[in-house]
């Protein structure tokens, strides 16, 4: 009897990876997306009873992202502030700035740190030529701080509810930057006029996207 129970025993054994596999292989393919929705479903719900904290959710979220991505950056509490910097091509990096403020979450990274204010007028052309098309943020040339930048304020409630719209409006905002940087950077080089320059950008799109197309 003993020997039969062993036999038993060493099939139950043999059997039961053949189990696992076919419970990790196909049963948990649909239990853990149904789960991990019924998990987000609640977080909302959660965070919509609480609206009034949609800063600190917002800023939590901004901290994770950044520690997700493995990025260096310094993080301000008092401010809800994080600074950091990224390459816009082979030989620029410049600053970047998340704020989350009362109602929104602003994306700031600075184009030039300084400007000539003989340059001025040119660059507050350029400036308006960008802010007549965009509809994502905007460039801003401060004649009183003597600099450039580009920023963009989303509402926090949007951030605070749907996963991935920090990470969506952070790209959008990076590849918006380096369209910007670029722009400002020729002119100054090359003194050319402010509306060439922006068309000499369009130009660069338009064949960068047929490219991408093909």
């Amino acid at each position: 009897m003993d020997i039969i129970r062993i036999i038993v025993l060493i099939g139950m054994l043999s059997f039961f990876p053949v189990l696992y596999n076919f419970f990790k292989n196909n049963i948990m393919k649909w239990i853990t997306p149904f789960f991990i929705k019924i998990k987000y479903t609640f977080k909302r719900f959660y965070r919509i009873l609480n609206v009034k904290k949609r800063s600190k959710f917002v800023w939590k979220d901004l901290i994770k992202y950044n520690q997700k991505k493995g990025w260096t950056f310094g993080q301000y509490e008092s401010e809800k502030r994080i600074e950091t910097s990224f390459s816009v091509d082979e030989n620029n990096v410049l600053n970047f700035n998340y704020t989350v403020k009362e109602e929104k979450l602003a994306f700031t990274s600075i184009i030039l740190k300084e400007f000539d204010e003989d340059k001025s007028n040119d660059l507050l052309l350029l400036a308006a030529h960008f802010n007549s098309l965009l509809s994502f943020g905007v460039v801003i040339v401060s004649t009183k701080y003597n600099y450039v930048g580009f920023t963009h304020s989303g509402d926090l409630i949007s951030y605070m509810l749907f996963d991935g719209e920090i990470d969506e409006d952070l790209k959008r905002h990076f590849d918006i930057t380096k369209d910007v940087f670029w722009s400002f950077k020729t002119l100054l080089e090359t003194g050319d006029d402010p509306i060439f320059v922006f068309s000499e950008l369009l130009r660069r799109n338009e064949e960068k996207n047929k490219e991408d197309d093909n």
